[in-house]
Parts: C-alpha cells; structure tokens; sequence
C-alpha cells in the first residue's frame, strides 16, 4: 500500500499568527497539547486511507477534534458550528482562522470508520505517554474497579409492538437495497398487522385473536424465506453486506418470538398463540428490535435500568481511567474482571499491588485467578456463601469439614448427603427432614415444611474463608476504604462526560464513546500535571521570537 498523505495546515498566514499570539492560553486545550503528541494517530489509522487522489484530513486532527466534542458533549451539528467559531479550538486543532471545512457529517463518519477497537488504541498510547511521563505505572498501585449503568436511547415496548419491530427490521431494508425482493415479498406474503394496533379496549377474545394474527403473520414472514421459490432470488443477493444484515434481522424477530410467545396447545397446530408470562420469559430477554443490544438491568435491589453498564478500571496513585468497557446490563459485574485487568497487564507490563471492587467482584472464580497471579483481590465476601435470603440462620452458623465432606448445624446434627451444583460451582448439602423436624431451632433454620435444611458450599469455600480472615484485618479495611474514589470518577464519566444516556444504538458505538470519555478524563489528569484544572484563562501576552513556530 502506497504511503498515506494528510491535508497540512503548517503554513499558517500572518493573519493567522497575529490572532493566535493575541489569544491566551487555554486552561484545557494549550495544555492538552504541550502534555500529548497526537501524531501516533497518523499512524494507527493510516490503513483506513488509500495513498490516492484528494488527501485525507490528518487523524490526530480529527481525534483532538473527538475529544473536544466529547469533552463539551456536543452533538455533531453543535460540534461543527462550534469549530468554526471557536479559536481555542481552531488553534489546539492547527487549523487556519478562516477555516470552515468540517461538515457535521464529517464526525459520524470517522468515529464510524474507526471504529471502537482504534479509539481503544488510542486511549492505550496516550495511556503510553502518561506512563513515560512517570504519572502512573507503579507496582505499588492499587486499582480500584466498579460499574455504572447507561441508559439506552430505546423506547419500552409491549410484545405486539416489538414482534411489528421486528418484521419492519426486514422488510424496510429491503425496499431500499433489493426492491425486486421487496415487490415479491409485499405481493406474497400477507402483512396486514404490520397496520395495525394492539386492541387495549377490545374483549380478552378480541385481543388474543389480534395478538395470535401478528404472529401468524411475523412466523409466515420467516417461513416465506425459506421457502424453495424464494430462495435463489434471496443468495443471489449481490450485496454480501446486506443480505448478511438480513438475515441477522430474520434471527432476531425468530428470537423475539420464541422468547415472547408459545402457542396455546402445543400438540394443536391450530392453536392460538399467547404472550408468555414475565416469569416464564428468559433472563436473556430482547427488549427492542431498534437496539438489539440493550437489557434490562439492575445496579440495585432498588435501581433497575435498561441500557448497558460500563465498567471501569481506575489507578489509585494517578486517577487515570486505565481501561473502561460497556457490557450487557443483566450482566455480573465480576463475569469479566480478569478480562479487563489483564488488558493493562498486557498493554503496558504493569502489575497493581492489589485490585478493590465491592462484593459483586468478589467471586470465587475471581479470587482462585487471581492468586494465580500473585495479586491481592479485595472485595467482600459474595452475598450468596453468607447471608440468608429469607433472613434465617446463614451458612457462616454451619460448619463445613472439607476433608470428610461434611456439615454440621448448630444443633450438632451431621449430614453428608449433596448435590453437586454445576452453574453455581459448588455443592448443595441436604439435612434430613426427620432431623429437623424435632429441631428446637427450626424457626429460625428454615421455613420448609416438608423438607430439610439445606446448605451450599463453594467450591472456593477455602479461598472465601482466607478473604474473610483477610477482610476483617488492618491491611483488608485499608484497601476497602480506598475504594470509594472510583465513585467520583464514575461520577465524572457518566455525568460529565454524558455516558449516563446513551446517545446511539449498538454496543459498538456506545463503546466508541465509552473510549472517548476515557480519554478526555485522562486528558484532564494529565493536564493538571502542569497546573491547578480551573476554567481561567493566563493572560499574559506571550509572543515567540521570529522564526520559531507557533505553539498550539
């Protein structure tokens, strides 16, 4: 591949030099310049340029523009007006005075053109530059981790309206890239419902007919692709892109329907269909056809939400975001903390002294890793080997023998009849119900009429028994009190740097930002290593001799 070249904006006109010289510096951007050498950009990004025809702009020119945008929370038609009037700007990006290039446009399609995993290389480089610097990198340090949920920018639907979501998903991209498909497809297929609303004021029988009709009609939908006439016009297709975006949509209303339907009598073909009770739906439940990505969570016992939560990796010594990533809302927040923390170990060879998270990442799996490793994880104790959801006696009243696999309750009663619990890692042991039946602490043991007590052992029992003892000393309660400084900077990047409200849809493109957001919040720690962060400005005029370049 031929070398890439990039539009320059070096030879600045006297015009320019005179404006530039006046202006004082920038408390953020003058800083942000002396502090980071964008060029690296140019670098990473070169393969997205051909090495022909019109030069591209430079993309350290578009990142610092990124970051600006992020750094205010601009969307991209305030960004592009805010560019061609706003001289810091113009000078921290070296652009001439009397530029106006950048249509709003122009922002979309290089975060889209880049993609996430070139944002999370930047943020990696400039994470670089901080290490070189010496601002962090210390073995000593202590790296604390945690997670806030995002909001996504979905619309809650009811199960009618998400099935038509879903269908629409298919059809309509096929009106603007396959028309002859799409002429087939609305003269063969019967799609009446797609009109249609749900029936709230109609009888019981009325709506279950409706509902029934919709997805008669969204099955028929899938079904009318596969079928044998319409099969050769669909993998003739001559965009690849396209008919695989197809067929990921028909996967998705397939996936709908089986979470949010089943038929009546299922020995009768005929039967009618019914929307599945919320306890019947499964955990891993679609909730919009617009955002496939997106799932209810809770942050809380309290705090449900549906979007993503973003998980974040902090140094203590520094208070740069080492690494941030969104993941599912349903999701643990201790699934991936081997994932994220040994990212940074990999990128930049360095090791914590300890990693902090509250009990969500206390985990056996968690903690069995990272002794592996030689690393303090400190967490509470996981809720689930401890306490007792009905409020009776916990597990901690039981005594466990691990050499002859056994357990004893309070009462002296002994008992080494389990069941091995694959999904919860760990053994489910079973006291008799004879036992307890003349128990004078069954009260406040168990609730179970007919059966016994039973109890769950981890398979990292030991491992939990060892953060207990650790917890409860000096070194244990110093580690967790650092832990609430990634609070203040959670609360940074999910309300001050707009994460909290996701503005797009994909987990893609919330990831850009997420890697945005990142970077500006280190571009702040790294501004402050040369002065105090405050929004004032040094008025002083400073004008460099002739013949040296201008500073940006």
């Amino acid at each position: 591949m031929s070398r890439v070249q990039y539009k320059q904006f070096d030879q600045l006109s006297f015009a320019d030099f005179e404006v530039y010289s006046n202006l004082p510096d920038h408390p953020i951007w003058s800083r942000a310049a002396e502090q980071i050498d964008f060029l690296f950009a140019d670098d990473i990004c070169a393969h997205l340029y051909s090495g022909r025809g019109q030069y591209p702009y430079a993309p350290s020119l578009k990142l610092k523009l990124h970051l600006v945008q992020r750094y205010y929370n601009l969307s991209d038609r305030e960004m592009e007006e805010r560019v061609i009037g706003d001289l810091f700007i113009k000078r921290f990006a070296g652009l001439p005075v009397a530029f106006t290039g950048f249509d709003h446009s122009t922002f979309g399609l290089d975060r889209s053109r880049m993609g996430s995993e070139l944002f999370d290389a930047c943020h990696h480089h400039i994470l670089a530059q901080a290490k070189q610097k010496g601002i962090w990198g210390n073995n000593k340090d202590l790296w604390l981790v945690d997670s806030f949920p995002t909001h996504g920018a979905i619309a809650r639907r009811s199960a009618y309206r998400l099935i038509q979501q879903g269908m629409l998903r298919i059809i309509n991209p096929l009106k603007r890239s396959y028309p002859a498909l799409h002429q087939r497809l609305m003269k063969e297929v019967r799609l009446s419902t797609l009109q249609t609303k749900f029936p709230h004021a109609a009888t019981e029988e009325q709506r279950l007919s409706a509902f029934s009709e919709l997805v008669v009609q969204a099955f028929g939908l899938l079904y009318w692709f596969e079928s044998a006439p319409v099969r050769p016009t669909f993998w003739s297709w001559s965009r690849a892109d396209r008919q695989l975006a197809s067929l990921e949509s028909q996967a998705l209303l397939y996936k709908i329907l089986t979470q949010y339907v089943h038929p009546e009598d299922p020995e009768d073909p005929n039967a009618p269909f019914k929307k599945r009770t919320k306890s019947k739906r499964p955990q891993d439940l679609v909730v919009s056809a617009v955002d496939p990505d997106v799932r209810r969570g809770y942050k809380s016992k309290s705090v449900k939400f549906t979007g993503d939560k973003v998980q974040v990796v902090q140094s203590t010594l520094s208070g740069l975001v080492l690494t941030a990533e969104p993941i599912p809302g349903n999701e643990d927040d201790g699934k991936r903390l081997l994932e994220l923390v040994d990212r940074v170990w990999t990128k930049h060879g360095v090791k914590p002294a300890a990693v902090v998270g509250d009990t969500a990442y206390g985990t056996g799996r968690n903690r069995s890793e990272f002794a592996e490793r030689n690393v303090v994880l400190s967490a509470p104790i996981w809720s689930q080997f401890g306490a007792n959801p009905k409020g009776m006696l916990n597990n901690e009243s039981f005594t466990y023998d691990p050499v002859a696999r056994t357990v004893t309750c309070p009462n002296g009663q002994v008992t080494n009849k389990s069941v091995y619990n694959a999904k919860k890692e760990g053994t489910q042991y079973k006291f008799l119900a004879s036992a307890c039946a003349s128990c004078p602490m069954r009260p406040d043991c168990t609730a179970a009429e007919k059966a016994g007590r039973t109890v769950f052992i981890s398979d990292y029992y030991e491992l939990h028994q060892q953060a207990k003892t650790f917890n409860e000393t000096e070194e244990g309660k110093a580690l967790q009190s650092a832990r609430p400084a990634v609070e203040r900077k959670n609360n940074e990047l999910k309300n001050h740097q707009g994460l909290g409200r996701a503005r797009t849809r994909s987990r893609e493109t919330r990831r850009r930002d997420v890697k945005l957001a990142s970077m500006v919040a280190n571009l702040k720690v790294m501004v402050k290593q040369v002065g105090s962060l405050t929004l004032s400005f040094c008025r002083k005029r400073v004008v460099p001799p002739h013949g040296i370049s201008l500073p940006i």
